[in-house]
């Protein structure tokens, strides 16, 4: 009547706690947005999504959007993330191996649109991130370059034309063009000077001004005649040196030609599937593959570089055995949704074990004597679990009997209602299996838990409650270590360690 009414109280406490937990953490849950991806390759579910290096979130689900024909990405967020219309999702490498991650620009309250400030609209659950950037593959460089390459090839054909036919002959034009007019210049100036000379012979003995002026008249053409030959000088010489410039810039150009020639030879081979490199870019099974081998490869590298490790150390002092029973918890965790639980328990009620044993004697035909002997052996548990939403399944080895178990996480995992049954055998001696329930609290930042609960419920017979078993209930704390708190202890013990050493 005592275990049923129990049994009773506990499902109606669960009952309540599940549904208040459920109303009011509804609402705290992330949100859910997506975007549309060309390329949707490296990215896998449960794979992060990030912010300045700081996870904010992971791939819900990947699928085809029959309207575009992309690949529509939905990500959900961490509760209390918040993102503006104008944010940015990036896909990024992480690694040589072809994986990706997503990193997350959230946007602003406020932006310039237009060079006006405008203030931009909150996501909701279900919104679309409109900008997406995306790294450019090694196909699409190729494309380009190929379309490129007859482009600059004409191009160079053109200036090598210019420049061995219409400058050339334009600058041997200029060159001839100066010296004949030179020439030409020179040989008026010694007539001019030949009829200033008649001038003077003429006038001598007239007046002095035509004298002075014939001798101005002089020395100016002499002026004249030394300004043109110098100016002719420095015509040539500079002739000389554009010429010069023509012909470097002739070889430069027939360089470049050779190169170009020979890079679209080599385009052209790739292209083609020639060489290897070749045959990895137009290769089908090739780049399938690769594209096998790294998917492979990343995943086994995700799934060690994701497992997570929580240490966990419990006492439950029971009050009827008046006794303290003790844990060391090993949680193996690769996938938010699976994980493994090894366990070494030392039980002050220890292993019972019973013993008949059956004399025959003069006054009785028979008699039987019952032994119940209760060791102190250290127990173990070796269990897989696996996890669907709130709630999580068990099954392996419990307390080193075979047993199955399953746990209800709820307020965000703060509160844990756990129930194990195991010890199948103790029905060889008349009694049910074991059956325990678990109540965990998380009271400071998932590193310090307040436990209690009841233990072996079904054989609630207070005669046999005790060191050698029977229905009990505790009360106890646990401390849980995560990766990051292991790492911690590691520096400061291997730190200690070292200054010991030392002195």
């Amino acid at each position: 009547m005592t275990v049923g009414l129990l049994v009773v109280i506990v499902s109606a406490i669960s009952y309540f706690l599940i549904r208040s937990t459920s109303e009011h953490t509804s609402g705290s849950k992330g949100i859910k947005v997506w975007g549309l991806f060309h390329d949707a390759s490296g990215l896998f579910e449960k794979s992060r999504v990030q912010t300045a290096g700081i996870s904010v979130g992971e791939i819900d689900k990947r699928e085809l959007d029959p309207v575009t024909a992309r690949a529509k990405v939905t990500i959900k967020l961490l509760p209390g993330i918040t993102m503006y219309e104008n944010a940015v999702v990036s896909k990024k490498s992480a690694s040589l191996l072809g994986e990706y991650y997503l990193e997350i620009d959230p946007g602003t309250p406020m932006a310039e649109v237009k060079g006006q400030p405008k203030a931009m609209r909150q996501l909701k659950d279900g919104d679309q991130v409109v900008n997406v950037r995306e790294p450019t593959a090694l196909g699409d460089i190729m494309a380009e370059v190929g379309t490129l390459m007859p482009i600059l090839h004409d191009i160079l054909d053109d200036v090598h034309k210019l420049t061995s036919g219409t400058v050339t002959d334009i600058a041997e034009n200029i060159n001839k063009l100066i010296e004949s007019n030179a020439d030409t210049l020179s040989q008026l100036l010694n007539r001019v000077d030949n009829i200033a000379a008649n001038v003077e012979s003429v006038t001598t003995a007239e007046s002095g001004d035509v004298k002075a002026s014939i001798k101005n008249v002089r020395d100016i053409t002499e002026s004249i005649k030394s300004l043109i030959g110098e100016t002719q000088g420095q015509v040539a010489g500079t002739g000389g040196k554009v010429q010069g410039s023509i012909d470097r810039l002739q070889s430069t150009l027939d360089n470049l030609d050779k190169t170009m020639k020979n890079m679209e030879a080599v385009t052209s081979r790739l292209e083609k599937g020639e060489g290897t490199a070749g045959k990895l870019l137009t290769d089908d099974s090739i780049a399938n593959n690769i594209d096998d081998i790294t998917e492979n490869a990343s995943g086994f590298v995700r799934s060690i570089t994701k497992l997570q490790t929580v240490v966990g150390l419990r006492t439950e002092y029971n009050f009827i055995s008046n006794g303290v029973k003790n844990y060391l918890s090993v949680q193996l965790i690769p996938r938010p949704d699976k994980f493994y639980l090894i366990e070494l328990i030392e039980d002050p009620r220890g292993y019972s074990s019973t013993t008949q044993t059956v004399t025959q004697g003069s006054a009785t035909p028979f008699s039987t004597q019952e032994t119940v002997t209760t060791t102190n052996s250290l127990r173990f548990s070796l269990m897989l679990g696996k996890r669907v939403g709130p709630v999580a399944g068990r099954f392996g080895i419990k307390e080193s009997t075979g047993g199955f178990g399953g746990d209800l996480f709820m307020l965000d995992d703060r509160l844990t209602l756990s129930v194990d049954v195991f010890n199948f055998a103790a029905s060889n001696v008349g009694q049910y299996p074991r059956v325990k329930t678990t109540v965990s609290w998380d009271v400071w930042n998932k590193t310090f838990y307040v436990v209690g609960g009841a233990d072996d419920l079904l054989n609630y017979t207070r005669g046999k409650a005790g060191a050698g078993g029977g229905f009990d209930y505790f009360l106890g704390a646990q401390l849980s270590f995560n990766d990051q708190d292991l790492k911690s202890l590691l520096l400061f013990g291997g730190g200690a360690a070292a200054g010991s050493a030392s002195k």
